[in-house]
């Protein structure tokens, strides 16, 4: 009974265990599956056996954590060893989960004290970020020390509360499964050997590192080699990454060709010279990348050699998310070369804003410069903003000094300038400009103490752009072998679109102008109105040229117009009650008004009236009245008359400048007694009228009279007393006194005479005089030759001419 009980009872108990055999999968997953779930774990697929060494062999085991797929074939398990032929990974992103914000906690791992140790033969891992899957093998050959070898040679050590290592990797691996199409990571070696230390919530890496980076640009190579110990922190909680870079040696090599990439120009070479080709990059002991923002204490990047560059890079801060609006920096740079004494430039950015300041010093100008200075300093300072992706707003300014300066056959002595360009948010910008110079020469002119503003303001919105331009101009001094010029001043408006249309406000040397020009690419036009003014301040330029002569009294006008680039103009001139003084000659109320005009560089003046009311010269001239013009920059007065010694007097013609030529001056109806008694002291009165033609010829600067001709007019009278020298002749030669006695009180009938005069002034007379002594009832027919320097007797006349000297006097008063 008992034997059949227990056959029963074994029965039973077989065929339980044959039925949990046959359904073990189905009654594991109902078992396990709950269990990995609570962990977030999905288990797949699982099918397993068990072998007659009652190892436990599974083909396959599917699992799913957070989206991460592993899979697992070939698994053989015992108390021992845990053998898995392949394993599979698909990396996939992470799902968003309410516990993202959730912080990580330091590892509490609960290690048993003896388990299976695990070999892996092959696990693969797949990512669509990699080029290809990584393959490597895990090997468990003491308990909780792991060796990965493969695509990555690692080791790992498991204790409870930390994992900590070391591994090996290099740019073979990185290109390989690295899936980027960018070409310069082919150009780009390292290798690295790191130990790492991960303890739940932050990741440590610490090791030596080299690195290269050869790539070629057209014909330039660059070459960067990194070398040294690299230390790498991140935090879980922080999202930190902080690097350690300071214990790097970071060297930047170009080769000579890389200059060739300066685009052709006159300063290329300059600029290539000044190039160094060796760099330094001296990284900080920290750099931090926290979340989205970067934090770099310090770049300095240094040159090797003779050229000396030094820029530094401190205090940057950024959002690598959107890097230009969250950047702060701290930027200064120093240059030293052997053609550059110094450049200094200090920046700090914020943002989309930079502020900061700058200094260049040259004791030369380059080569490239059509100039040659000595002691060049640019110094200035900026404050801009939203530079980027838009138009700058801020201020730039600068401030330029020159010792001296040669350019286009101009050289110049102190030279200041401080330029300030400005723009708003509206876009309204403005550019001022202040000028001084000591001194300037080009050829023969020599410019000094001059000083100049010149102020734009534009809006650089939409549409056309249009410049209001202001501009003053102070000048002491234009000197020339030719003129000089002094107290030059003008004021300036203009505005600037497609053409500039300007005005000048002009005083040289106390007259003034105002003109009015339109500069474009097609034309030139201009016009100078000239204002009613006092022609006194004109003495300046006629003392230049003739230091004798003055302007005593008078006004003038005028209005010029014309085109620049065609070198024409028209021009109208007034001149109205001018007096002037020539030494002791003196001419008054000369009024004339003319136009003509300027064209392919000849000048004409249309044939114009001028009046004189009077002209001193010893002999008194009146009511002068003529024509003058100017055809062909030549000049012709013809046609003039006038009154003189009582009667009148003509002029034909007279060309200035004309070398050899002859003018024909006629007089009429000549008060005799007006013209013997230009020497009031003599004793001799002749009375009545008398006429003549005086042929005046011009040759070579000399002036003669040759044929001329005196003639009386009707009958007169002379008279003789007390006078000296005819008394001495009368004494003399008593045999002529009964002759010369007929003279003392003789009624002229005729006198003729004629007349030369040489160009010494000495004047010879042939005089013929018929007449009727009425005392003796005697005719007479008397032939006389007089010689006399009329040179000296006017000049002595113009000395006591009172009139004359009153003006002389008043007039150095005045200049006094």
């Amino acid at each position: 009974m008992f034997k059949r009980i227990g056959l029963i009872v074994g029965a039973v108990l077989l065929s339980t265990l044959l039925l949990g055999y046959v359904f073990r999968l189905p009654l594991l997953q109902w078992v396990i599956a709950p269990e990995l779930e609570k962990a977030g774990v999905t288990l797949n697929c699982l099918d397993f056996s068990i072998t007659s060494e009652l190892n436990i062999h599974a083909d396959r085991v599917c699992l799913n954590y957070q989206n991460q797929q592993l899979q697992l074939t070939g698994i053989t398990a015992n108390t021992k060893r845990v053998d898995i032929e392949n394993a599979v990974l698909t990396v996939n992103p992470l799902p968003k989960s309410d516990n993202a914000n959730q912080l990580a906690k330091n590892l509490g791992l609960a290690l048993p004290l003896n388990r299976p140790l695990i070999n892996i033969k092959q696990l693969v891992v797949k990512n669509d970020e990699l080029n290809k899957p990584l393959k490597i093998s895990i090997l468990e050959p003491e308990l909780n020390k792991f060796n990965v070898s493969g695509d990555i040679n690692a080791s790992a050590i498991l204790t409870a509360n930390k994992v900590r290592g070391q591994f090996e990797i290099n740019d073979t691996f990185l290109k390989h499964v690295i899936n980027t199409k960018n070409t310069l990571i082919a150009d780009f070696n390292f290798n690295t050997q790191q130990a790492f230390s991960f303890d739940g919530i932050e990741l440590e890496l610490n090791g030596d590192i080299s690195s290269q980076f050869a790539h070629t640009y057209e014909q330039c190579k660059v070459n960067v080699l990194t070398t040294g110990k690299l230390a790498t922190r991140f935090n879980l909680n922080s999202q930190a990454l902080m690097f350690n870079t300071d214990l790097l040696n970071n060297k930047i090599n170009l080769t000579p060709s890389c200059t060739e990439l300066i685009p052709p120009s006159e300063y290329a070479g300059f600029i290539s010279k000044q190039v160094p080709l060796n760099w330094q990059l001296k990284l900080p002991q920290s750099i931090r990348l926290e979340a989205s923002e970067l934090s770099v204490p310090a770049i300095n990047l240094v040159s090797v050699g003779d050229k000396q560059f030094d820029i530094l890079i401190t205090d940057t801060t950024l959002n690598i998310t959107s890097p230009f609006e969250d950047l702060q920096s701290t930027l200064s740079a120093q240059i030293n070369t052997p053609d550059i004494n110094n450049i200094n430039v200090n920046a700090q950015l914020s943002g989309a804003a930079i502020k900061g300041d700058y200094a260049v010093m040259l004791e030369n100008l380059p080569e490239f410069v059509p100039a040659t200075a000595d002691g060049l300093s640019l110094i200035g300072h900026f404050n801009i903003s939203e530079f980027i992706d838009s138009k700058p707003i801020g201020l730039i300014n600068a401030k330029l000094t020159l010792n001296s300066v040669d350019a286009f056959d101009i050289s110049a002595v102190q030279y200041q300038g401080d330029l300030t360009a400005k723009m708003d948010k509206q876009l309204n910008a403005e550019v001022a400009l202040t000028q001084q110079l000591k001194s300037a020469e080009y050829k023969e002119f020599k410019v000094t103490d001059i000083s100049n503003t010149l102020t734009a303001n534009a809006n650089l919105g939409v549409g056309e752009l249009f410049a209001d331009l202001t501009a003053k101009t102070n000048i002491k001094a234009v000197n020339s072998p030719d003129i000089k010029l002094n107290n030059i001043k003008v004021e300036s408006t203009g505005l600037q679109s497609r053409a500039l249309k300007a005005t000048h406000h002009a005083f040289i040397n106390d007259v003034e102008l105002v003109i009015n020009h339109h500069m474009s690419s097609q034309a030139h036009p201009f016009e100078v109105v000239i204002p009613e003014q006092s022609a006194l301040s004109l003495n300046a330029f006629i003392s230049q040229f003739e230091p004798l002569a003055q302007l005593t009294e008078g006004e003038f006008n005028g209005y010029i117009s014309g085109d620049i680039n065609l070198q024409n103009a028209l021009f109208n001139i007034g001149i109205s009650h001018t007096s002037a003084l020539y030494n002791d000659y003196l001419a008054s109320d000369l009024s004339s008004t003319f136009s003509g005009e300027y064209n392919s560089g000849k000048l004409n003046v249309k044939p114009t009236t001028f009046n004189l009311n009077e002209f001193r010269a010893g002999a008194v001239v009146k009511a002068v009245e003529g024509q003058w013009q100017v055809s062909s920059n030549t000049a012709l007065i013809n046609d003039v008359k006038g009154s003189v010694f009582g009667g009148e007097f003509s002029l034909d013609s007279y060309t200035v400048g004309k070398p050899n030529q002859v003018a024909n001056v006629k007089f009429e109806n000549i008060d005799a007694s007006k013209l013997v008694t230009l020497d009031d002291k003599s004793g001799i009165v002749l009375t009545g009228r008398l006429a003549g033609s005086l042929p005046v010829h011009f040759d070579s600067g000399k002036i003669e009279i040759i044929d001329g001709s005196l003639f009386s007019q009707g009958t007169g009278n002379l008279k003789i007393t007390n006078n000296a020298a005819f008394d001495s002749v009368m004494q003399q030669q008593q045999e002529l006194q009964p002759v010369l006695g007929l003279l003392t009180n003789l009624d002229i009938q005729k006198l003729n005479s004629s007349v030369a005069l040489k160009n010494d002034g000495w004047l010879k007379l042939g005089v013929n005089l018929q007449g009727y002594n009425k005392a003796e009832q005697q005719q007479v027919n008397f032939n006389y030759n007089h010689e006399e320097n009329v040179f000296t007797l006017l000049r002595a006349l113009r000395l006591s001419d009172e009139i004359t000297q009153k003006v002389e006097q008043q007039y150095s008063q005045k200049g006094n």
